[in-house]
């Protein structure tokens, strides 16, 4: 990572280290998705208070450290994974990085690809097929919280390169953050 990308990332951790303005941020984010017919089924019907109190125990892990790939940060990503998306608590027993690929095949006609999984309970999501459509979906709804909360222009920019930043990884593809078990 170059030290601008570092400095950056620091800044925004700083100043999202209030976790009052995250909390702001989840929830308005939060119901402007589960009202979304396009990507609400992706969401197991929980209490979107649940829900939303696994995200923003995952953004505090993540912005209170300075490594992404750290244990707390990690089980605290697959807590929200289990709690959004899980039909049940279970974790999976057998799950490879191709164990979903031959789903595209069968579906779209597609060439099978590689499935890099975030975490154990990522594989929830991925049995739902979510892609780049209802990614720039969550990116849209994103920018609507962050206006409708009157982010800066700046810090709303940073959040959403942010997020963006973590697209391949959502959908996984790209550079495997953590061996599933």
């Amino acid at each position: 990572m170059s030290a601008t990308v570092a400095n950056q990332i620091h800044a925004l951790r700083a100043t999202l280290g209030d976790h009052v303005l995250i909390g702001k941020i989840v929830d308005v984010f939060y119901a402007k998705m589960l009202d979304d017919y396009r990507i609400n089924r992706f969401f197991f019907s929980r209490p979107a208070a649940e829900q939303a109190g696994a995200l923003k125990a995952y953004l505090k892990a993540y912005f209170n450290s300075f490594n992404s790939a750290d244990e707390r940060v990690l089980e605290a990503l697959d807590g929200y994974f289990t709690t959004a998306f899980a039909r049940t608590n279970a974790k999976p027993s057998l799950v490879t990085g191709n164990d979903f690929a031959f789903l595209l095949d069968i579906v779209g006609g597609q060439e099978i690809r590689s499935i890099t999984l975030l975490t154990p309970a990522h594989c929830f999501l991925m049995k739902l097929g979510p892609d780049d459509f209802h990614y720039d979906i969550v990116m849209e709804h994103l920018v609507a919280s962050l206006k409708q909360l009157n982010i800066s222009e700046d810090l709303a920019y940073q959040i959403m390169a942010l997020a963006e930043k973590g697209r391949d990884g959502l959908l996984a593809r790209g550079v495997e953050v953590k061996k599933a078990a």
